[in-house]
């Protein structure tokens, strides 16, 4: 099929950016609410079982893959686990990719159940730790480091039955889907064949206190990668375990009996999203809404071109995959795409996959000053609609409850960029082809080579962004290739 017919079959809704220079770039703990889906609170009987210790890393996922020969996690840059990674939890890996070194080595991922057994033990505490809040000698939590830590690293951590990193670092896959409690163990939800959302625990690095409590879930399609998702494993019989796998699980027996599963869910007037503040980041990092990521502020010069008004949608991407027999983003039940999804973002896709369509279509990701060019005009602009903070009626962010997700795009037209742009503060991440690297930007230092060993950035927040800061026209954020989720998309342009 020609490109001229590609480009016939989608109807990207183009605007038109004219030539020109524009001017570039520029935690405490909140009340513990539990969340709906905690509830009910009820009694659940485990047989005994044994817990690793320690989520697994990347040293230890090494061993798995030179044994077996399954692909490598994206952030292995030139497949070689990076010398300060060794001891910090794997990511970048999907569920799968969890459920296969578990049958390699003997084990299995934990259910939700044993998960949360295993962190706040039988008498229904909050934290693995007990009940007073997080601290930075309890937890990697917060934002406060960015980044993961060496696994083992907060003792005092531990829960009652000595398992170590259950709150915060990463979030960590589970068995199970996401359904709707009590927790049954025949009801389904622990069918590795079903499609659907599984379930991750723990919270993460980036999360606030009441986002790494014991009870708090969070479910994530099973084809997702991400920089702060990895995971552990257990096992019932220690004797099926395979010793020539060379790893110490530094197994923690959980007892069996019952224990308290989920919270009490109790509605609380004008529940808001996370505390909306404006300080920089404590770690250096250069993480999403760094302000020191933007700056110098430097004059670009661009060329005319033109991008697509929305990000490409679900149907958008299934003409593609029709066309091609291309494979179908996992968030598609049966592999369809539903009338609900047809006019939302296109999510679960990684780089591969959107260069995949760019060159299908005869399209390109805009580069980062396209992108911000297009997003804020040529006033210096702080958001897309002008110089005062978001709303929820100008955009999708601050989603902190467990049905947060994207909505159809165009969904706010009142937050239209000067240039009519829809869409580009909220809602999803959006993917561009300029790799992150310091300001200011240069387009001849090779950051626009589409096949770097390096984090590319993504820009104009998601629904999931906690503050308006992450929606600036000028914020930056980051990922590896390799990174796939349902908050990050894409939009076109063509010269």
């Amino acid at each position: 099929m020609s490109q001229s017919a590609n480009k016939a079959q989608i109807s990207f809704d183009w605007v038109e950016i004219p030539s020109g220079e524009f001017l570039m770039g520029s935690n405490p703990i909140e009340q513990v609410v539990s969340y709906r889906d905690e509830s009910p609170q009820h009694q659940v009987d485990l047989p005994e079982f044994f817990m690793s210790a320690k989520p697994i890393t990347n040293t230890e996922y090494e061993k798995f893959v030179k044994s077996t020969g399954h692909k490598k996690p994206g952030h292995w840059i030139g497949g070689v686990v990076p010398e300060d990674r060794k001891d910090h939890p794997v990511t970048y890996i999907d569920w799968d990719d969890a459920n296969q070194f578990a049958k390699w080595c003997g084990a299995r991922l934990p259910t939700e159940a044993e998960w949360e057994k295993s962190a706040r033990g039988i008498d229904g505490r909050k934290f693995p730790w007990g009940e007073d809040d997080p601290t930075e000698q309890k937890a990697n939590f917060g934002n406060l480091i960015g980044d993961t830590t060496k696994v083992g690293t907060y003792k005092d951590g531990a829960s009652t039955y000595g398992v170590l990193d259950l709150a915060g670092n990463v979030w960590e896959w589970t068995s199970s889907l996401h359904f709707d409690y009590p927790y049954k163990l025949d009801d389904g939800r622990e069918n590795a064949d079903t499609w659907g959302a599984r379930v991750v625990r723990g919270g993460n690095y980036l999360h606030a206190g009441k986002n790494i409590r014991c009870a708090d879930r969070h479910s994530i399609f099973p084809t997702a990668r991400d920089i702060y998702i990895g995971f552990r494993v257990v096992s019932e019989d220690l004797a099926k375990v395979n010793q020539k796998s060379e790893i110490n699980f530094e197994w923690k027996k959980i007892p069996a009996g019952e224990f308290l599963m989920g919270s009490e869910f109790i509605p609380i007037s004008g529940d808001a999203p996370d505390p909306e503040y404006f300080g920089v980041s404590k770690h250096g990092a250069n993480r999403p809404a760094d302000f020191d990521n933007e700056i110098p502020q430097h004059k670009i010069l661009l060329e005319k071109y033109r991008i697509s008004k929305t990000p490409v949608t679900n149907a958008q991407y299934e003409i593609f995959t029709k066309a091609t027999g291309y494979p179908v983003p996992g968030h598609w039940p049966d592999g369809v795409v539903t009338p609900e999804l047809a006019n939302h973002p296109v999510v679960y896709v990684d780089w591969a996959d959107v260069q995949s369509f760019c060159t299908w279509a005869g399209v390109a990701l805009p580069t980062e000053p396209q992108w911000e060019r297009a997003a804020r005009g040529i006033d210096g602009r702080i958001w897309p609609w002008g110089n005062f903070p978001p709303n929820k009626e100008l955009a999708n962010y601050g989603q902190t409850d467990k049905t947060g997700r994207t909505n159809t795009v165009g969904f706010y037209p009142a937050a239209a960029s000067p240039d009519g742009l829809l869409d580009v503060a909220g809602n999803v991440w959006e993917m561009v082809g300029s790799a992150y690297r310091s300001y200011p930007y240069e387009a001849s230092d090779g950051r626009e080579n589409l096949n770097l060993p390096e984090e590319y950035v993504l820009r104009g927040g998601s629904f999931y962004s906690p503050h308006g800061r992450y929606l600036r026209t000028t914020a930056r954020s980051m990922n590896y290739q390799f990174r796939r989720r349902d908050h990050i998309g894409f939009r076109v342009v063509q010269a």
